[in-house]
């Protein structure tokens, strides 16, 4: 006799079925059947009468399914109990576009996991629309996306701010300083991902300069890869580059009167159903975030 068998023997029990309880448990009615009997051959009783209308309990079969409910009660509880000894696990699933992803946030999340050891976090990379989509699914808990979020379900909030440099190889000849007149002149390694560059260009009514884009790819590192092996310049967040940077394998091409900056706000759900486990991971993130930037 198992715990299994007990539950199988109090489903037919309930049920007035041996079809219906193999049917509930997914399994066959003959290894069902075969269970009961094994059972029954143990007790040396007859646990149920069987006929055309199903299965009724016998005196025996009455007397086994007392005991046979505290059994498993008294199982369920000991498991319920041993359970609650062992530490729950936190969940926080977060979004951000590739730049806070990859660049800002790893600092920021090690912190975390020092003050929340039993916290897991998952980290998805995604443009501005993808994460706002997948909080209005309630898939994230938090999201970090480039500027405020203008759907009214989401409430959002500045966080920090990261400048967004034109850089070339330290082997490209270029001037110290050019005009935005200058940049069509120079050919350019785009990414779709930087939606405040072309922002910055149309809030100067220069959104329509023809600009010599030699490819536009999703991807930020291989825009920084391109830059660094001379292909030509790019747009850049200086999150990403200030190794580069350091390392003599970019430089910064000013451009006079011309600054853009990528304002990252972090969004929630309107009303967000959320454990307070979770609001709390996330108000620490709110906290501490500035402090522990990458």
């Amino acid at each position: 006799m198992n715990m299994e068998t007990l539950k199988f023997f109090l489903d037919i029990a309930s049920l007035k079925s041996i079809s219906k309880a193999a049917q509930k448990s997914h399994i066959t009615q003959s290894a069902l059947s075969q269970q009961l009997k094994s059972w029954e051959n143990t007790l040396g009783s007859e646990l149920f009468v069987r006929s055309n209308k199903g299965a009724s309990l016998t005196e025996a079969g009455i007397i086994a399914e007392k005991y046979a409910g505290q059994i498993c009660k008294l199982y369920d509880d000991m498991i319920t109990e041993i359970n609650h000894l062992q530490p729950t696990q936190q969940e926080l699933s977060i979004y951000a576009i590739p730049e806070v992803c990859n660049y800002a946030l790893p600092c920021t999340l090690y912190e975390v996991k020092k003050h929340f050891p039993n916290c897991h976090i998952t980290l998805n990379e995604g443009a501005s629309s993808f994460v706002e989509e997948r909080l209005l699914l309630e898939e994230g808990d938090v999201g970090f996306i480039s500027g405020p979020s203008p759907k009214s379900e989401l409430s959002s909030h500045m966080v920090f701010s990261d400048q967004v440099m034109l850089v070339a190889s330290c082997t490209t000849v270029c001037p110290d300083k050019i005009t935005l007149n200058d940049l069509p002149k120079y050919p350019l390694i785009w990414s779709s991902q930087l939606h405040c560059v072309q922002r910055a260009l149309n809030d100067l009514s220069v959104g329509d300069l023809k600009l010599n884009i030699l490819f536009n790819l999703d991807s930020l590192e291989a825009v920084k890869l391109a830059a660094i092996r001379g292909h030509g310049l790019a747009f850049l967040p200086y999150m990403s580059i200030k190794k580069e940077l350091y390392s003599k394998q970019l430089k910064i091409i000013p451009i006079d009167q011309f600054q853009v900056n990528n304002d990252v706000y972090m969004v929630k759900k309107q009303n967000q159903r959320c454990d307070n486990d979770t609001k709390q991971l996330i108000r620490y993130i709110e906290k501490t975030l500035i402090d522990t930037l990458c």
